[in-house]
């Protein structure tokens, strides 16, 4: 029988799977590794961006990576980018990527010395070798451990069935942060965005940066943009077990709180942050027809009232308003048509006459596809495919239990397959920002701990530590 590799081997490099091996390496004495495309740790599309409108969306207070250290991210920030950084500054994501990057070589150095690798290379499916999870990778060679985790981030987002719109589409973009996505744009051309929420706004800011003249337009069915973020007073939770489980309740319920909070002067945001700490709770106690409902009605609302974005972007993107350069249209595309030199869209709103645009190019910025039986992704694939993994009830990621263990096609949770971070949204919802992702790391790092470490043989190889 061949050994494993590793103990742990983490699929994904972003913020998930470098605090998970973070977290590994100072509380265990397992051996750890990471698989992913880019060269270094921590980034992953959210910190990797180059554009200086690129924000975080939480001030730095409210930014650690560690759950049991709530000021080490405004520490860090203050002696490593700019010493005059406020717990309320909102800093670059580069900046939040170098952190994250920071932490992950600083354990190596202090606890983890030849217990990480970091594997550049992609993740192609997976499947049991001997009793062990084995890894497929993209340069051929096989990959086997005693416990994999899948850390792959959001999946892309789906392309919308529009009349005429073809894979082949050269104007049409599936894919926000494709490294071409704004290249070659006449500089006072058009620009369509399909969808309007965070990552249309970050594309708004990438054409900023790259100081791009033409029209924005940003089309969505419900035409909400994300809120601005303000700093909040602190609000009594008013959810408990006695609460409505039902998605008309919770509405009814937040309204009325937001009009007592009005009365008294606190702004909307307290009460809505107020129930942060619970949400994964809120979310798990509706019964599945209920979070079916709250997808296909009041998504989009929580959307941009619980994900906002920093003053400084707010500010900008209103300035851009003001002066016709974005411009937000409300309705659906119905018909996909290349011309010449440009996209022809037409679309409509309700029942209404259909509208036409004419546009340079269509970039697609709906977010996270909704039905992971539908990702072009071919790891996921091969674990649905073989029953190691079955969708969870919404199909919005593979099901899991409490503790990330991925449950198979016959309910079964996993000994040795784990998953952590958004694909766990089916069964969580909120778990794509840092302080749930933060805690999920932690967590999933005890559970290992415990799971591989008692009165088990752990891999004693000794490699090259390489970030």
């Amino acid at each position: 029988m061949p050994d494993p590799h590793f103990d742990v081997l983490i699929v994904g490099g972003g913020f998930s799977g470098t605090m998970l091996a973070v977290h590994l390496l100072r509380s265990t004495s397992l051996s750890v590794a990471i698989i992913d495309r880019g060269a270094l740790p921590g980034r992953g599309l959210a910190y990797s961006t180059p554009y200086k409108f690129h924000l975080l969306n939480v001030p730095a207070c409210g930014m650690s990576a560690l759950p049991d250290d709530p000021d080490h991210f405004l520490r860090w920030a203050r002696t490593n980018y700019d010493a005059s950084v406020q717990a309320r500054s909102f800093l670059p994501r580069a900046v939040y990527g170098e952190y994250v990057g920071s932490l992950l070589q600083k354990t190596i150095a202090e606890q983890g010395q030849g217990r990480f690798r970091w594997i550049q290379d992609e993740a192609l499916s997976l499947h049991r070798r001997r009793g062990y999870p084995a890894v497929q990778r993209k340069s051929g060679s096989e990959l086997l451990a005693r416990a994999v985790v899948l850390a792959t981030g959001n999946f892309p987002p789906a392309d919308p069935k529009i009349a005429g719109l073809k894979p082949t589409s050269f104007r049409y973009f599936p894919f926000a942060w494709a490294n071409n996505a704004l290249e070659g744009l006449p500089a006072n051309g058009c620009v369509l965005l399909v969808g309007s929420g965070l990552t249309a706004v970050d594309m708004i800011m990438a054409l900023k940066s790259k100081g791009f003249q033409g029209k924005i337009h940003v089309l969505s069915r419900r035409g909400l943009l994300p809120h601005r973020n303000k700093q909040t007073e602190i609000w009594p939770l008013f959810w408990n077990e006695r609460s409505p489980r039902t998605v008309r309740g919770l509405l009814r319920l937040i309204r009325d709180q937001v009009g007592i909070a009005s009365q008294k002067g606190v702004d909307w945001r307290s009460v809505v942050d107020c129930l942060r700490p619970v949400t994964q709770e809120i979310w798990r106690s509706l019964p599945v027809e209920e979070q079916k409902r709250f997808l296909r009605h009041a998504r989009s609302y929580w959307d941009v009232h619980r994900h906002r974005v920093a003053p400084e972007i707010a500010d900008v993107l209103s300035d851009m308003r003001a002066a016709g350069q974005v411009i937000a249209h409300r309705g659906r595309i119905t018909r996909y048509l290349e011309e010449r030199d440009t996209v022809a869209i037409a679309y409509r709103k309700g029942g209404g006459t259909a509208r036409m645009l004419h546009v340079h190019r269509v970039i697609n910025c709906t977010g996270s596809e909704t039905d992971c039986r539908r990702i072009d992704d071919s790891l996921i694939t091969s674990l649905f495919v073989q029953g190691l993994a079955r969708p969870d009830p919404l199909f919005l990621g593979p099901d899991a239990d409490q503790h990330g263990a991925l449950v198979d096609s016959m309910g079964i949770p996993s000994p040795s397959l784990f998953v952590i971070g958004p694909p766990r949204k089916g069964c969580l919802w909120e778990t794509t920002a840092v302080p749930e992702i933060r805690q999920q790391a932690w967590a999933l790092a005890e559970h290992l701990a415990h799971t591989l470490e008692k009165g088990c043989r752990r891999v004693s190889h000794v490699f090259e530590t390489a970030v």
